[in-house]
């Protein structure tokens, strides 16, 4: 039977039947605007599991992690500034595994994503509400033409995962690398929605800004830190017509 993944110990002896492995943390519980009752999930999908996973591979020993955060994390010019508290929280956990990664000798990469779509993501996130609103046969009202989004398809974060894996066996104990994985084109929320006029012609994109230009944006730090030995491969066109046409399960 399988040890329970919620206990340190019994996660930590699981870890050392297995050969060199890696362990990935995707943990977390995403909410982009918090109230007081998501406060313990947020905690503990973010912050306290995550920290029985670095403890559990500190049992173990010689274990790397890759410790998947949020480039909200970050301002665009790469100041620690997070944009609410999930982002904060995400940040306290990269912290955490610097911590354990000094002191109890582990190593990993802390791998920051942008925006994804694709596949099954049924988060509250723009593009999987956009297409929530496709299927169900409405409209979508979006705020801002102007926003800019870096946009991964799943398929190419699932790569990049393993890539980060793959650093992670690479580097030296007690050190922590910071990576993104962010796709080659910057583009705008509007940009979006002609790519998806063409894509899927009956759904309608309404924005309340239109083109007026919106300096409190949040813009993306154009100039992280990359993780290298790792390309993104699908276009961002092909990305949404595989999504906005069922090509892609949900």
């Amino acid at each position: 039977m399988a040890a329970p993944w919620s206990d340190a110990h019994a996660l930590s002896r699981q870890l050392m039947t297995l050969d060199a492995p890696v362990v990935l943390n995707i943990a977390g519980h995403f909410v982009s605007r918090h109230s007081a009752t998501d406060i313990p999930a947020l905690v503990s999908g973010n912050l306290e599991y995550p920290l029985t996973i670095f403890e559990a591979a500190a049992d173990a020993g010689d274990t790397p992690i890759v410790n998947v955060g949020t480039s909200w994390e970050f301002s665009d010019k790469g100041a620690p500034t997070p944009a609410n508290l999930y982002a904060q929280l995400k940040a306290a956990n990269a912290q955490t595994l610097e911590y354990y990664a000094r002191t109890r000798a582990l190593k990993g990469v802390n791998l920051k994503l942008n925006d994804t779509f694709g596949g099954k993501d049924t988060r509250g996130k723009v593009m999987g509400a956009m297409r929530d609103a496709w299927l169900a046969g409405r409209s979508m009202q979006l705020r801002s033409w102007a926003q800019p989004i870096n946009l991964l398809h799943i398929t190419d974060v699932v790569e990049g995962l393993f890539a980060a894996a793959q650093r992670a066996t690479q580097l030296p104990l007690q050190t922590v690398d910071t990576a993104f994985l962010m796709h080659d084109e910057t583009v705008t929320l509007g940009a979006i929605s002609e790519l998806l006029a063409d894509i899927v012609p009956e759904f309608a994109i309404d924005f309340d800004d239109r083109r007026q230009e919106d300096s409190s944006l949040r813009d993306v730090w154009a100039d992280a830190p990359r993780l290298t030995q790792w390309e993104p491969r699908v276009t961002l066109e092909a990305g949404l017509r595989s999504y906005f046409t069922r090509g892609d399960p949900r």
